[in-house]
């Protein structure tokens, strides 16, 4: 007992479960006494640290993932967080448990979100790193969970942009699982920042910004690449001066103005978030921008939205 116990001490960080106890030959009453001595303390039902003070935050962790039983594993932000993706540690942890679970037993997590998934995937590990939800898991549990279309998009861009995953093995995980919310949405942003591909992000600038909106349609399209290999699509509206460029990079920064060296155009440059999640701001600001040099916008038009930003820039 006492190399198996301490082994499993010190790769759950002095966390210990009452089943645990019993399993390395220690009797109920072995644990309360040490319990009423005030030598471990009890963390949650059956759950003890075995230690006095403050629970460092892996032991915090640990404990948590013991309370809910066994295949429980860390997910969502608090995968996030020992994936490297999140900025730091989050007041609430989040455990996921099979589908199959009962939540009733575990009345007692406070400050601990439970959820019940039949998407649960435990990622292959040593025995005494943290249970977690795979990498490509967790991001799709936090778009599927974000509270905005913005939101989901910064959890994307935090995890491509830092090269923590790919969006091809995004792509199949999405392929894996049968239920998540904004499918086509999450599909649309994936692809739009594979290999260049561009489609997603013009059918929805010609679908949701120009034709929802009653704006002009461009008098021409240039394709062009830059040194860096980002590729354009340019949307000129010629007696204007004003050209609007699609990003190919989605994942970049948001708007920001462009220059082609001519000083009497303007140019204005959008990706991926700004058109898939806010098309009828991007709308009211490129109508401005032609009302200001000289275009009608007796067409200019709100869409179904409610809110939609046309409305005040169509007054």
């Amino acid at each position: 007992m006492p190399g198996h116990w301490t082994l499993i001490l010190h790769a759950q960080d002095g966390i210990v479960s009452a089943a645990q106890a019993r399993a390395l030959g220690m009797p109920a009453d072995a644990v309360r006494s040490r319990v009423d001595s005030g030598r471990w303390q009890r963390v949650y039902h059956g759950v003890y640290a075995t230690f006095t003070g403050e629970l460092p935050r892996r032991a915090r962790l640990w404990a948590a993932v013991l309370r809910c039983g066994h295949n429980a594993v860390l997910s969502h932000e608090t995968a996030a967080e020992i994936h490297g993706l999140a900025g730091g540690d989050a007041s609430t942890i989040h455990v996921t448990v099979p589908l199959g679970s009962n939540p009733a037993r575990l009345a007692d997590l406070a400050g601990v979100v439970v959820h019940r998934s039949a998407n649960w995937e435990a990622e292959p590990q040593r025995p005494w790193e943290l249970p977690r939800t795979p990498l490509d898991v967790t991001v799709l549990d936090l778009v599927d969970s974000a509270g905005s279309l913005d939101d989901a998009y910064a959890w994307l861009s935090r995890a491509i942009s830092g090269r923590s995953t790919t969006t091809a093995a995004l792509r199949d995980a999405l392929a894996e699982r049968k239920k998540i919310s904004n499918r086509s949405w999450l599909a649309d942003a994936l692809t739009d920042v594979s290999d260049g591909a561009r489609f997603p992000v013009e059918l929805r600038w010609a679908r949701d910004v120009q034709r929802a909106h009653g704006l002009p349609v461009p008098t021409g399209q240039v394709r062009r690449c830059g040194t860096d290999g980002i590729s354009f699509v340019d949307h000129h509206y010629a007696p204007y001066k004003l050209a609007v460029e699609l990003d190919g990079l989605a994942f970049q920064a948001a708007f920001q103005p462009a220059s082609n060296g001519d000083t009497d155009h303007q140019a204005l440059r959008y990706g991926f978030q700004q058109v898939a999640n806010h098309p009828c701001d991007q709308a009211a600001e490129v109508a401005r921008a032609l009302a200001g040099r000289g275009w009608d916008a007796r067409s200019l038009k709100p869409c179904h939205k409610p809110g939609c930003a046309v409305s005040a820039a169509s007054r």
